[in-house]
């Protein structure tokens, strides 16, 4: 009995190591921290208690795509931001290279509101 209990312990310990010096290596690898000053104006500039679209040039089915999403979820809460630019009102955009934001947008018959830099973009459904 004393020798599992010792074997636990050590392969907890091993874990627990293991576990740490990966969480130092790779602290915020898609920056989901730096989101909510990224995205400070933009949250200013939405309605509160409005649905929020999300457009994006990155890809929900990859990792990166996803994290950019939850990211901007997180960093403008408590607005609910849904995965699509075709039905609500307000759209942000979150872009990963420079583009032109006004055709991105007039793809889904969205207006550019602002282009707030760092790739963040406001659109609103054309009336």
């Amino acid at each position: 009995m004393c020798v599992i209990a010792a074997l636990c312990l050590i392969v907890g310990i091993r874990s627990y190591r293991e576990t740490d010096a990966y969480g130092r290596a790779f602290q915020d690898p898609y920056m989901i921290n730096a989101q909510p000053e990224r995205l400070r104006e933009a949250a200013r500039l939405l309605p509160e208690k409005a649905i929020t679209g999300y457009l994006s040039d990155l890809s929900f089915a990859d990792a990166p795509g996803q994290a950019a999403y939850f990211g901007v979820a997180y960093a403008l809460a408590p607005r609910l931001v849904v995965r699509s630019a075709d039905t609500p009102q307000w759209v942000i955009g979150n872009f990963s290279h420079p583009a032109d934001f006004a055709a991105a947008g007039a793809a889904h018959h969205l207006d550019l509101v602002r282009d707030l830099g760092n790739g963040v973009v406001i659109f609103r459904r054309r009336p």
